[in-house]
């Protein structure tokens, strides 16, 4: 191989890119090719590595002191480089498949991390840095300004401020001054309130009020802000989900410095999202709103190519999907019923963790006293309405249309009592399914009614929580990926990797008594609660967004191919940075079910 082809194969690995045309001629000129035979031992603890190593051809096992595999490494991974930082090495690596690798020199290597501060702070970060750096690598090309735009990035209007006690005549003729409709209000405690043009119509004129009357009289309190240093994104999110047309804009200190408008943030993105959440508000009938619901896809697609992190895209959706539960609730049930049940949706759904349309979990609480037999047929035809929408029906039948999840209120704490004092593998799942609940429609109160009873139910249960936690573990995960890979090289991502820790982190939220139910910010949660240590919180969120986007990534080629969606993952159509990506992701979720075996006691139960 020419010194030009070695140089354009560093290249291509991580970090050497990094280095400069001098530290690139250095490294190839300290650079040999070595061959090694099948089971030949590398590095081990009595045999320190002299030498960096990067594959070429075949494959490298790590394994732990107890003879585990930890790691494999194939053509292009590189190790190990603790063994040359730190001079030692815990584990042993050795050949699996007849090995062909460039080695570079002791010295060398540890030159370069000298004298190059990017090429040493990859090898030097821990974890959760070293997935993020590599995900930046992986997905730079398709970022765009849609995905890392901030706040302060796009048009922010002057705010025109006016403390609480101003004459509203005197406001009005401010904002004048200001070519703003818009009036902030400013408190003595230093809050934020906001009036509009709107809201001048409904509470001036039409109710006939003396202009001469405070702004406080009047203003909405309090004022939604965000950061100037917020993702611009997020900003979109609370937009859509609140059903307002500005927001208030601040800086660190909590000062507030201008206004944001929806519509420059809509021009800012020039995507199609508010036109269907527009086109949900002004359904007048279900064709309409199916309409809106079908075009969820394309925002997916878009938002995907774009290099949005799934967790953005799975909360804009879910915010959607939850506008279109309301406005069918609306349009089906009529109004007097409307008052006296709550429409749920669960699982995936209720975890606003459901991004392509790919099963219903919802239900129905109906108040006590309340006959719920009179809800049924309406309850039938929402199921039937989803379906034509493109929510498939549950294979377990968990949907408002089946009697069991359609009954008042009495009637579920009756089923949470059973599912918790006669325990069994449905009994779980129905209740991890319900415990992930989430209101969408009717009355909230019912469900955070049912969610009280049940944690009050589960006081000093620490058996019963063994047995639920243990689920986190029924599914293996790959200690590496070659030794996981079926003939045809599919790996399911969701038993490997989403399910563990959704139902450890369900678990842990449970005995916790936390109300929310998104994975992540439950993660978040129990970080503050210093249930979870922060560094292990970091890395179970990026593993969580590595492997979930490995998911949707597969999902959209399925809906693209014209196939049935599953949760398998082609590792042959892996590149290599998605590979190491899941290597590490594999690695941070075999860590976390140890953690939840030790917190949980379930070695004890098994």
């Amino acid at each position: 191989m020419s010194l030009q082809d070695q140089a354009a194969f560093l290249s291509n690995i991580h970090p050497f890119q990094v280095l400069t045309a001098g530290q690139m001629d250095n490294c190839i000129r300290h650079m040999d090719i070595a061959y090694y035979p099948k089971d030949s031992i590398l590095i081990s603890p009595e045999k320190i590595s002299k030498h960096f190593f990067i594959i070429i051809k075949g494959s490298v096992y790590e394994y732990s002191a107890d003879n585990i595999v930890v790691m494999d490494y194939h053509q292009e991974d590189s190790f190990d480089s603790n063994s040359l930082i730190y001079s030692k090495c815990n584990n042993t690596f050795k050949v699996h498949e007849e090995l062909i690798c460039y080695e570079i020199e002791k010295d060398t290597f540890l030159n370069l991390i000298e004298k190059n501060q990017q090429f040493k702070d990859y090898f030097l970060k821990d974890l959760v840095n070293k997935i993020q750096t590599l995900k930046d690598k992986e997905y730079t090309s398709e970022l765009s300004s849609f995905m890392i735009a901030k706040v302060e990035d796009t048009l922010i209007h002057e705010a025109c401020m006016v403390d609480e006690n101003t004459k509203l005549i005197d406001a009005i003729q401010q904002s004048m001054e200001y070519k703003t409709s818009t009036i902030i209000v400013k408190t003595e405690l230093g809050k934020y309130g906001i009036i509009t043009d709107s809201l001048l119509k409904i509470k001036v004129l039409l109710e006939g009020r003396d202009l001469t009357i405070p702004v406080k009289d009047i203003a909405i309190f309090p004022l939604l802000t965000v950061h100037n240093d917020d993702y611009l994104f997020e900003a979109l999110t609370i937009l859509i989900k609140k059903n307002i047309k500005r927001i208030g804009v601040t800086n660190n200190k909590g000062e507030m410095i201008g206004i944001l408008e929806q519509i420059d943030v809509l021009s800012h993105f020039a995507n199609h999202t508010y036109v269907v959440d527009s086109k949900i508000k002004k359904a007048k009938d279900i064709e309409g709103l199916k309409s809106a619901s079908m075009d969820l896809l394309n925002i997916i697609k878009s938002l995907h190519a774009k290099g949005v992190k799934v967790n953005h895209i799975s909360n804009l959706i879910g915010q959607l999907n939850t506008k279109v539960y309301q406005k069918l609730y609306n349009l089906v049930l009529p109004k007097e019923l409307q008052k006296d049940a709550c429409f749920i949706v669960m699982g995936s759904e209720g975890r606003n963790e459901q991004i392509i349309k790919t099963d219903q979990d919802n239900a129905l609480v109906v108040k006590d006293g309340i006959d719920v037999e009179q809800y049924r047929p309406y309850m039938n035809l929402i199921s039937e309405y989803l379906i034509d929408f493109g929510y498939p029906s549950c294979e377990g039948n968990i949907m408002v249309s089946n009697a069991f999840w359609c009954k008042n209120v009495s009637s579920y704490k009756s089923e949470t009592a059973r599912w918790i004092e006669a325990p069994g593998m449905q009994n779980y799942m129905d209740l991890a399914i319900f415990f992930d609940s989430f209101a969408v429609a009717g009355d909230k109160e019912l469900l955070i009614n049912l969610k009280d009873d049940l944690f009050n139910k589960l006081h000093d249960k620490d058996v019963f929580m063994a047995y639920f936690a243990k689920a986190t573990l029924t599914f293996d995960t790959p200690t590496t990926i070659a030794n996981f890979m079926t003939k045809t090289h599919f790996i399911d991502i969701k038993k490997a990797a989403v399910f563990p820790i959704v139902q450890g982190i369900r678990s842990l939220a449970l005995r916790e008594k936390i109300r929310e139910t998104t994975t992540v910010k439950r993660i978040k949660i129990l970080e503050e609660k210093k249930i979870i240590e922060k560094d292990k919180a970091a890395e179970l969120i990026e593993a969580f967004d590595v492997v979930n986007t490995l998911r949707l990534k597969a999902h959209l080629d399925d809906i693209q191919e014209g196939k049935k969606i599953t949760n398998e993952i082609d590792t042959h159509g892996l590149g290599k940075i998605e590979r190491d990506l899941l290597k590490d992701s594999f690695k941070i979720v075999i860590e976390f079910k140890k953690f939840i075996n030790y917190t949980f006691k379930i070695d004890k139960i098994s």
